[in-house]
């Protein structure tokens, strides 16, 4: 049965302004605030319900480093029986780990991107699936916010080598 709510109004209420709602790709405040809250609705803007559970961050929550959690949840998760998911969940993972501190180049977002496409739809279980939608969504979204963080990593480590 479609709904007639978006995200934002199905998530009044909760604590604080939502940002994003993993482990389906991630939409940002801006795309929940017209999208309905429906299975046929979230597939057109490149996102999903799944089992109909929503994690709502607000803006003091770090996107980079709360998807990079997650992926070291799947990672942890994973049987490890195929290897797009033993294998590729790892990589993300490691990846991840350098967007969080920006230690990252800026050519490893097309990459760890590339990457999840290749574990998506390739793997025995779902687990696979999930593990790349939401780095997916990062990148689909919060884009600028890698690059930022690796343009001040880059400014930190000029300063450091000039002094």
């Amino acid at each position: 049965m479609p709904s007639t709510s978006t995200c934002i109004e199905s998530l009044e209420g909760k604590q604080g302004k939502p940002r994003m709602k993993p482990p389906f790709p991630l939409l940002p405040k801006s795309v929940c605030e017209t999208v309905l809250m429906d299975f046929d609705a979230l597939v057109s803007v490149q996102s999903g319900l799944g089992t109909a559970a929503v994690i709502v961050m607000n803006k003091q929550t770090d996107v980079v480093r709360a998807i990079a959690r997650l992926i070291e949840f799947y990672k942890h998760e994973s049987c490890g029986q195929c290897t797009p998911c033993r294998e590729g969940v790892g990589w993300l993972s490691k990846i991840m780990n350098r967007f969080v501190t920006g230690n990252a180049k800026p050519d490893e977002i097309d990459m760890i991107f590339e990457l999840s496409k290749q574990i998506e739809g390739h793997t025995i279980c779902a687990l696979g699936d999930a593990a790349a939608w939401p780095v997916q969504g990062l990148i689909r979204h919060f884009r600028p916010e890698l690059e930022r963080r690796m343009k001040e990593h880059e400014s930190k480590k000029g300063a450091a080598r000039a002094s």
